[in-house]
């Protein structure tokens, strides 16, 4: 302030000041380098205000895969803790739903919530230390669980961002891809740190062969040492059948026609301009719809008090994956009916396996699907190879009646030829003999030839190709003609027998001279 002060007293007037004491208070150089100071505080903070609105806009978007990242593992804590706190102490499914809903009611569920239902799923296994199984308390929960967890995530993440969403697109629009991608990093943790390091007991994946487990109920808080009853082991496979196919077929089916009422808005708006139609209906989420009819019925089955009913989540689990495939996969009510059909038939037979494992239900619904789409295929391929053997039989049975009509009609045509040359009074009489004369008249001396029938053309034509025919229906043995092989004799050097010098007429009458002489 005091050096500005004097710069504003000494540049006060002309009149009055001298001309040295209008120099700044201020050296130029110091000046200079303030300035630059100011300029260096202003490009570090527009420098930290540009990464903060990048950060910020990555976060926003959701594509970096350290977001990804941090979604999954936020998502996991969320529903680990949930799960697993003593107060809470839910079922597994109930916590996976849970979070899903609350995600997709945030402001982030456009971008976030993809990557966070597959950190549900991670947070969702309960093999890490207690899993609940083997006694009827909660897990504990301690710093260790959570770096499991973060490790689980990390795994995940990266299969997540650079394996199922790379330029192959892995199962891209198939039933249960995030629990899929779940179950993946599940296996690659477990078979590379949690087993090696006895975090988790390798029993995980064969636990249903040595334990007592109810059919499609393997994160029941119930006593596995209870009897095991065939009649409950039915009734809780159907209870579960019942389930998946209930989940997946009404959440497929308000997809569905969901989106036809969507596509009918469109046609509508393009064929008639009214302003009634302004506004489009607003899309469903292929997430949100089945994640929320699957916590509708867990809430029904929890209020009835059902001794088995974690047995009924999971097939609600397992249906609602089912509905969550494209809709260009599963287009049509009765495909989403015979999947869930082939999910269900996974889930029971992989109850006494991978027991606790993360992603098992969403891995359960992609097998279904998968063994539809294959079962679909060798079907049609069938059809097809059964329709190309017929169309062989056909022409192999159209060629074989077409060969003896060829033959019956050569025969009719041969009898018919002959029929109508045996017709003709010129072809079917015999040359006819010279008349006998009446003893009454004299007798030429003259020979009178026999006269012979008289034929036209066509009928000297039908008559070669008749005799043509018969030569080749009936060949003729002709015995071979023993012939004496010709000779010249130019052909050779050497006289034969009967071949002499030629000679002139002229020598050989001088000859005949001097024998005489």
């Amino acid at each position: 302030m005091r050096q500005h002060e004097n710069l504003l007293t000494l540049s006060g007037s002309d009149e009055d000041s001298d001309p040295e004491d209008s120099i700044h208070a201020i050296h130029p150089e110091e000046q200079r380098v303030s300035s630059q100071l100011v300029m260096n505080k202003d490009d570090e903070s527009s420098a930290f205000i540009r990464n903060a609105r990048h950060i910020l806009e990555d976060f926003r978007k959701g594509t970096a895969w350290w977001v990804q990242f941090s979604t999954i593992y936020f998502a996991a804590v969320l529903t680990y803790s949930y799960t697993n706190s003593r107060t809470s102490n839910s079922n597994v499914q109930i916590s996976i739903m849970t979070v899903i809903t609350l995600i997709g009611a945030s402001p982030l569920c456009g971008t976030h919530l993809t990557t966070a239902a597959i950190g549900t799923f991670v947070g969702g296994q309960n093999i890490i230390g207690s899993t609940g199984l083997e006694t009827l308390g909660a897990t504990d929960i301690n710093l260790v669980s959570y770096l499991c967890l973060l490790w689980l995530s990390l795994i995940v993440s990266w299969i997540w961002s650079y394996v199922m969403n790379s330029s192959l697109r892995i199962l891209d629009g198939c039933a249960g891809r995030l629990g899929t991608t779940t179950f993946f990093g599940m296996n690659v943790v477990m078979l590379t740190v949690w087993g090696p390091l006895k975090v988790v007991d390798w029993n995980r994946y064969y636990y249903g062969l040595v334990h007592v487990i109810h059919v499609a109920e393997e994160d029941s808080s119930v006593q596995l040492a209870s009897a095991w009853s065939w009649t409950e082991e039915a009734e809780l496979a159907i209870g579960y059948v019942l389930a998946v196919l209930w989940l997946g077929v009404v959440a497929g089916a308000t997809r569905i026609f969901h989106h036809r009422y969507v596509q009918q808005w469109h046609q509508n708006k393009s064929s008639l301009d009214s302003p009634n139609l302004s506004q489009p209906p607003a899309p469903l989420n292929n997430i949100l719809v089945p994640v929320l009819l699957s916590l509708l019925s867990i809430l029904v089955v929890n209020a009835t008090q059902y001794r088995h009913a974690p047995g009924l989540y999971n097939g609600f689990a397992v249906g609602a994956y089912v509905a969550m495939a494209s809709l260009q996969k599963i287009p049509t009510v009765f495909k989403f009916f015979t999947v869930s059909i082939v999910a269900a038939g996974w889930g029971l037979t992989l109850t006494p396996f991978f027991v606790g494992f993360a992603g098992k239900s969403g891995f359960t619904s992609m097998l279904g699907h998968v063994t539809h789409i294959a079962i679909e295929t060798l079907i049609v391929q069938l059809r097809q190879k059964r329709r190309r053997q017929q169309q062989q039989r056909q022409q192999q049975q159209q060629q074989s009646q077409v060969q003896p009509r060829l033959t019956e009609s050569q025969s009719s045509q041969l009898q018919q030829e002959e029929v109508n040359i045996q017709k003709s009074p010129q072809l079917s009489q015999e040359p006819q003999q010279p008349q006998q004369l009446s003893p009454s008249h004299h007798h030429s001396r003259k020979h009178h030839k026999p006269k012979e029938a008289f034929y036209t053309k066509q009928q000297r034509r039908q008559q070669q190709r008749l005799q043509h025919q018969r030569q080749q229906l009936e060949p003729q043995k002709q015995p071979q003609q023993q012939t004496t092989p010709l000779h010249h004799r130019a052909w050779s050097a050497e006289p034969k027998a009967g071949d002499g010098v030629w000679q002139h007429p002229l020598e050989e009458d001088d000859e005949n001279e001097n024998h005489v002489v």
